[in-house]
């Protein structure tokens, strides 16, 4: 049987002589169990709001994107397909020409990015539900089509609809003439818009698809290709980062092969490192109320001497009376920390069910709880909670006269 243990549980219940005592002791539960509280409900609002970034881009980019280390185009036929098609999680993948162009319909002028791709590219990358006029198709009975973002259309006002004008014309610069004074470095095309997707990642508003062989064509890319992008099955999209290992090894050291998050890497990591900045912050929080916990064991030391000394007598070690109050810390600590876990989830799995908290006028501020953070929020509990407890008692127990 642990005696000190046994005796810390009876302090930590037990009426205190003076009522000052209970109060700071009720007041060092409280301030743990509210910043305990404040770390689960904060860290599962950062998650939601990640959780939000990551469908707002997932919908728009490849699972996974091959590009050169150094330079801009290669040829497709430096990525040996056959490999990759005995990789298994694999859905889809096609060559990518991607560069800026200017698009004029009558007298406006809009910069886009052309993304040349397979013609049944839209298909596969699931751009159905994404329509909101007109159809996927990048070439039909020997007529090349583009189908541009929602942003473009409404910059440049077109259709989709040949009753309405639906040709655009495109400017793009060319590769293999000479520029001068007198000659255009520009090369023009007329475009008939088969259909318009309306995607609300940032990236999808300045983009303008058509097929590959257009692409190529009309920018003069002689067998090249700036990227190579793979679509994964829904159900190894969590492998991602296995697969991309093992692309890696097919492609060789001249590519590398970003993940979505990668690719979008500016937006993902200000996230992250927001979430990481208010966990500190957090953290320095918990410490600052752990300051009442120290105060807490200093007056319950102070209270306690004669029992300390009555323990001695009987046989009680030095190494026994640091223990018995250093658990007392640790069990006040532990009763806050379990407090502030309990209500912070409960006011998360409120707020996931009833959604009481809007974000705007139409959505309910996300909230994701992972395990992963509730692991670290008790471990920092347990770790301040450890270190304001030990060392304050070690102190003050040497400072007693026995």
């Amino acid at each position: 049987m642990n005696l000190p243990l046994k005796i810390a549980k009876r302090y930590l219940f037990a009426k205190k002589s003076h009522n000052i005592i209970n109060i700071v002791s009720k007041i060092s539960v409280i301030g743990i169990a509210v910043c305990t509280m404040a770390m689960v409900i904060v860290l599962s609002g950062f998650n939601g709001i990640e959780g939000i970034v990551h469908e707002m881009y997932s919908s728009f980019d490849a699972d996974l994107e091959i590009t050169l280390k150094e330079g801009k185009t290669f040829s497709p036929q430096e990525i040996d397909t056959t490999k990759i098609n005995k990789i298994e999680g694999i859905e889809y993948y096609s060559s990518v020409i991607e560069e800026t162009v200017i698009l004029q319909k009558d007298d406006r002028f809009e910069t886009c990015k052309i993304k040349g791709v397979k013609p049944d590219y839209l298909f596969q990358a699931g751009f159905k539900n994404l329509m909101s006029e007109g159809n996927l198709d990048l070439e039909l009975d020997q007529t090349q089509y583009c189908v541009p973002s929602y942003g473009i259309q409404s910059m440049l006002g077109f259709s989709s609809n040949p009753q309405y004008g639906n040709t655009i014309t495109m400017s793009g610069m060319a590769r293999n003439k000479k520029i001068s004074m007198r000659s255009n470095p520009f090369k023009n095309k007329i475009l008939q818009v088969g259909g318009v997707f309306r995607d609300e990642s940032p990236n999808a508003g300045e983009y303008i698809f058509t097929s590959i062989h257009f692409a190529e064509k009309f920018l003069e890319f002689e067998n090249e290709i700036t990227s190579f992008e793979v679509f994964l099955t829904p159900d190894k999209r969590s492998s991602n980062y296995k697969i991309k290992e093992e692309l890696l090894e097919i492609i060789g050291d001249k590519y590398e092969v970003k993940t979505r998050e990668e690719q979008n890497s500016l937006v993902f990591k200000s996230t992250k490192t927001e979430k990481i900045a208010v966990y500190i912050i957090l953290c320095f929080v918990l410490i600052i109320a752990a300051f009442s916990l120290v105060a807490s064991l200093t007056l319950l030391i102070l209270e306690k001497r004669k029992d300390v000394f009555t323990l001695y007598s009987i046989g009680f070690t030095r190494k026994d009376i640091r223990n018995l109050f250093f658990y007392e810390g640790m069990l006040i600590n532990i009763f806050g920390g379990f407090i502030g876990v309990i209500i912070g989830l409960t006011i998360c799995y409120l707020q996931i069910y009833f959604s009481f908290l809007p974000m705007d006028e139409y959505t309910a501020f996300p909230i994701i709880v992972k395990g992963m953070d509730l692991m670290n929020i008790i471990i920092t509990v347990l770790v301040i909670g450890f270190i304001s407890s030990y060392f304050p008692v070690k102190y003050l127990v040497k400072r007693l006269e026995i």
